[in-house]
């Protein structure tokens, strides 16, 4: 995805895609490597600029467009995606620091020379200090940086100088006495590297950039680094979908391939994560320090620090073309390098990230003030239940959250708050405003259960959807009330994941219809009241045709519930066995060949609901091992950290998609995203707990333990489709990759 999410933001995004293809497209710049070595000024920045772009996070005042980070980072989304050569992302993060509140003239003069199309560049702490002694009136400035990228062509270099007391930062001019440049050999063919040698530079004290905030600095870095690397990743991805859609082998396009269906997919799958985390990065800047540090430490593991691995994955999707100089797939590679190494160590961003007392990431929306009668009439609703007591706790799924049955629930069930995205009367038919409003109270009140619909969640949709007046009548209030407990009785042992060759049959017998087979891997089927079933009621028609979606009362006799016992010792899990069960015709739902689709539409919801697990506390595990003795604390919180940087990117992509959502846009392929990268973050978790716990893995143990989380990993990785089911489905249904 691009980083635009506004209408705004995509125009902008288009005019900086159409300037790079009508003005310095690939083919131009291979002609120029060694100009753009030398830091040569591209024929076409002074029309760039002219236009604005540059300087669209520049404040007005100061001769830019008023725009914020975010719109920098649609710029240079753009700008990455054409590989636009020269001076422009070290331009726009001194124009970032330039403009940042606080600074004093030096940089304000900066910015504004920045916006006029001046070139610059700032040289952090990390890329290396210069020494500066006091003189009369001002300093001496001696030693050396670098190199850095886009130092070889910038005008103005932003540089700091350790005193013995402090530091000072100062802008200097390029052409100086006493500076020299030498550009370097770039690992980036398109832009120029160079290192700075400063032998007795004279500054006056009036020349110090007063206000200069080097962590606001580094913040703006990364994340408008960031940005670029979204739009290399996002080139890499649509090139190779697009190579996998034309390049034939053996007589058909190789798109069609599983083994490449599942990389393309993944390729994909890690761009939107990158994008999703370099959006959340430029956002940020509006929000306090804290909350930019754990953004941007977020953008630099997900983001910067992964893309060349993205690159090379592309690279060789391509084949041995891709690693052709004609080819440019090697010139993204090498860009994305570059802005790898650009944002340091990332062994760094994630030990910061991953202190176990760390903040957390904010991803709250601050809602418009409207709905203010909807608000109103919420909160009367919840405080009216905050005094109600949830005097009976229910029964427990041990699958999924707690299902309790009482007063208080009651009073939201009829009030529709339990699953108000569901239409009137069963929900109140919430806009995505209305549900974050419902959301935001519920918070608010932390004494007000809002009881979970278990498993039935994925199924009363459907039932609503496509059932019959009498299924919503007969079975709505219950499960919303909390009083009938479900399970989903679609897989089978022969057909596995390819549920449409099921086998139990269900024959029509007056009145109904004779149910036989068996199912499996059916969780909570133990202490369910009733299943949504799947049986084949036409065996000679097609595949997935001839099935039917049954709703089964688990009491019915004939019907057998065997546990199965999992690795962790529990039995979750169960195999149900069906021996001539009648199910009465009113406990059909739709047409007795319907039930293919709404089976789609059952596990679809089934796989949203999956997908939030990460919101759930699931690095505890890792954290208690943090504090616990003799603990490899430094690796330990490494790892904590990245975990905790990709769970904020799934974050970000399902709150983008909120927003989306918020603005009138139909739901986007977040949630399949969101379900694969999941499982990864999951099962990092618990390969991380296990090598950190050391001895301590030699013991099962209970509870919040590393063995514990590890051995309930299959359930949650397998959960609503396997990986390479999820794979499948974002290769063909969102990718439109070639079937076999």
């Amino acid at each position: 995805m691009a980083l635009a999410l506004t209408d705004e933001q995509a125009q902008l995004s288009a005019a900086v895609a159409g300037f790079a293809t009508r003005h310095a497209p690939l083919a131009q710049t291979r002609t120029q490597f060694d100009e753009l070595a030398a830091g040569d000024v591209p024929y076409w920045w002074k029309a760039f600029t002219g236009q604005g772009f540059h300087a669209v996070h520049l404040p007005e005042s100061a001769g830019g467009q008023g725009g914020g980070l975010t719109e920098a980072a649609c710029v240079l989304d753009a700008a990455g995606y054409a590989l636009l050569p020269g001076p422009l992302l070290p331009t726009m993060i001194a124009g970032a620091v330039a403009a940042a509140p606080g600074a004093g003239p030096v940089l304000r003069t900066l910015a504004a020379e920045i916006a006029e199309g001046t070139r610059a560049v700032v040289v952090l702490p990390e890329s290396g200090q210069l020494t500066a002694t006091p003189v009369d009136g001002g300093w001496e400035l001696t030693g050396a940086v670098g190199p850095v990228v886009g130092l070889a062509g910038a005008q103005r270099f932003v540089v700091s100088a350790r005193t013995d007391t402090h530091t000072v930062w100062t802008v200097l001019h390029t052409g100086g006495d006493g500076l020299d440049v030498v550009a370097e050999a770039g690992t980036d063919l398109t832009r120029d590297v160079a290192t700075l040698r400063v032998d007795g530079h004279l500054v006056s004290s009036a020349a110090v950039a007063d206000g200069f905030d080097v962590d606001a600095a580094r913040f703006a870095a990364v994340a408008l680094t960031a940005a670029e690397a979204a739009g290399v990743a996002r080139w890499c991805t649509d090139n190779v979908i697009a190579h996998l859609k034309v390049r034939e082998q053996f007589g058909q396009p190789i798109g069609a391939f599983q083994a490449l269906q599942h990389r393309a997919a993944a390729l994909y799958i890690d761009s939107e994560l990158i994008a999703a985390s370099a959006w959340d990065a430029a956002r940020a800047a509006d929000q306090p320090a804290a909350q930019q540090l754990i953004a941007a430490a977020g953008a630099a593991i997900v983001g910067n620090a992964k893309l060349p691995d993205l690159a090379l994955d592309a690279l060789t999707m391509f084949g041995a073309i891709g690693y052709t100089w004609e080819h440019d797939m090697h010139l993204y590679w090498r860009r994305a390098i570059s802005l790898s190494a650009a944002s340091g160590p990332v062994g760094r961003w994630a030990r910061q990230l991953g202190e176990p007392a760390a903040p957390t990431r904010d991803f709250s929306i601050e809602l418009p003030d409207v709905e203010t009668e909807f608000r109103a009439r919420v909160v009367e609703i919840l405080d009216h239940a905050a005094t109600v007591v949830n005097d009976q706790p229910g029964r427990q799924s041990p699958d999924y959250a707690n299902l309790y049955t009482g007063a208080q629930r009651d009073v939201l069930a009829a009030a529709g708050l339990l699953a108000p995205h569901l239409p009137a009367p069963w929900g109140l038919d919430a806009t995505p405003v209305q549900q974050l409003i419902i959301t935001e109270e519920f918070d608010r009140r932390p004494e007000v259960v809002r009881s979970s619909l278990g498993i039935a969640e994925w199924i009363l949709p459907t039932i609503l959807a496509f059932g019959s007046d009498a299924q919503r009548a007969q079975f709505a209030e219950p499960i919303l009330r909390g009083t009938h407990a479900w399970c989903q009785l679609f897989s089978e042992p022969g057909a596995g994941s390819d549920l449409a060759a099921l086998s139990t049959r269900a024959t029509r017998v007056d009145g109904g219809w004779r149910i036989d087979g068996q199912k499996v891997w059916t969780s909570s089927a133990h202490c369910a009241d009733w299943g949504a079933l799947l049986a084949r009621t036409d065996p000679e028609a097609r595949k997935h045709k001839g099935i039917g979606y049954f709703l089964v009362d688990m009491t019915t006799p004939g019907i057998t519930v065997r546990p199965l016992r999992t690795a962790t010792g529990d039995a979750h899990f169960n195999e149900v066995f069906f021996d001539d069960v009648f199910v009465p015709d009113d406990m059909l739902v739709g047409a007795p060949d319907a039930g293919w689709s709404l089976a789609l539409a059952t596990m679809a919801n089934e796989r949203a609901a999956i997908s939030g697990y990460i919101n759930n506390d699931r690095e505890s595990v890792l954290r208690n091992l943090a504090d616990g003795p003799g603990a490899d604390r430094e690796a330990l919180v490494r790892a904590l950290g990245e975990v905790r940087a990709a769970t904020n990117a799934i974050a970000a992509l399902n709150l983008r998609d909120t927003l989306s959502r918020l603005a009138g846009h139909s739901p986007g392929p977040a949630t399949s995203i969101a379900k694969v990268a999941t499982g990864a973050v999951l099962r990092r978790i618990g390969t991380a707990a296990v090598e950190f716990a050391g001895p301590a893995a030699l013991t099962h143990g209970v509870g919040d333990t590393a063995v514990a989380h590890t051995l309930q990993l299959p359930a949650e990785i397998i959960g609503g489709g396997t990986r390479e089911i999820q794979l499948n489905i974002i290769a063909t249904m969102i990718l439109g990759l070639p079937r076999r």
